[in-house]
């Protein structure tokens, strides 16, 4: 036992000596990752770009199909001035055509 916890002091030692070598550098748990999150969502939860897979919705086509998003374009909806049309803010309804 004290043969192993000498092995484990040994093992952390040399991380340390390792680790403190590459002081110059920048510190090397220190990570730098695209990341995408939804400005809907009420927590910002970051999910890094490479993590995102082909089925998320808010990536292709059909993401009006997501709730979030309906809840928040109905409530701007309803903060639309009474005579301001659709296309005033960018904004058409699936399925409608413009011009």
């Amino acid at each position: 036992m004290e043969r192993a916890k000498e092995n484990q002091t040994e093992g952390l030692q040399d991380l340390r000596k390792q680790l403190l070598d590459l002081k110059a550098i920048r510190c090397p748990f220190f990570e730098e990752v695209l990341v995408a999150f939804c400005r809907a969502f009420p927590v910002r939860k970051m999910i890094p770009s490479g993590r995102l897979n082909t089925t998320c919705v808010c990536t292709h086509e059909g993401f009006e199909d997501c709730m979030l998003f309906r809840e928040v374009m109905a409530k701007l909806e309803s903060l639309k001035p009474a005579g301001e049309p659709d296309e005033a803010k960018g904004v058409t309804e699936p399925g409608s055509s413009t011009g």
